[in-house]
């Protein structure tokens, strides 16, 4: 399972019991690529259970209230796992996919480093002194 939205799942809990429904409606269909009806689903279960047991999920239906969502046993695993355990801010970053810039800052507690400014744009018109 996508680890953005393993994210995006465990953040749901923060909005109101109407809300998170459809979120999650919303989220779960669009990792799965959308949604079967209830007949494309049985008439293909085969091919359904392939995709979930292959690490897809598959969401079943078309009202919100009557939807179902096949997953892999592994996976709500890791779902359970995710929404169960504390984030380090490092974990957080590497699950948004953050990559650092390659070089390092090196930040001293007490002692302020210069002011950062933009270069400034050089016409090759302008006389030297001239501030422009």
């Amino acid at each position: 399972m996508d680890g953005r939205l393993v994210r995006q799942i465990s953040e749901l809990g923060d909005t109101g019991d109407g809300d998170v429904v459809k979120e999650l409606e919303q989220m779960l269909t669009e990792a799965a690529g959308g949604s079967l009806t209830v007949k494309a689903a049985r008439d293909t279960f085969t091919k359904v259970l392939g995709k979930v047991r292959g690490g897809d999920m598959q969401v079943i239906g078309r009202k919100t209230e009557d939807m179902a969502v096949m997953i892999s046993l592994k996976d709500l695993a890791a779902l359970i796992r995710s929404s169960a355990r504390t984030m380090s801010f490092g974990s957080a970053l590497d699950e948004v996919g953050f990559k650092p810039l390659g070089r390092r800052i090196k930040v001293r507690k007490g002692v302020d480093g210069p002011a950062l400014r933009r270069p400034r744009k050089v016409t090759k018109n302008a006389a030297p002194g001239m501030g422009m």
